[in-house]
């Protein structure tokens, strides 16, 4: 309890793998190759989002919350 494994997107899109495997050792469970395949699942997907889960990672994401940082600025500086 109140022990948090930061990860950055930024950097998991860079590097799945090894922030993957960092996670999975944090959260001590055994190392599981499906994990870098997870878009190429048959479960069925019932969020807002279940066509981007369907896809690899990529990219495209990377930085776009940086259109909204004025907005974001007030708790951006709480959280620091």
């Amino acid at each position: 309890p109140g022990v948090v494994h930061d990860v950055r997107y930024e950097d998991f899109v860079a590097d799945q793998e090894g922030q993957s495997r960092a996670l999975i050792d944090y959260l001590g469970l055994p190392w599981d190759d499906a994990v870098l395949s997870f878009h190429a699942t048959d479960r069925p997907v019932r969020t807002a989002s279940a066509a981007q889960v369907r896809q690899p990672m990529y990219q495209g994401s990377v930085d776009l919350w940086k259109r909204y940082g004025d907005r974001l600025k007030p708790l951006l500086d709480k959280l620091d």
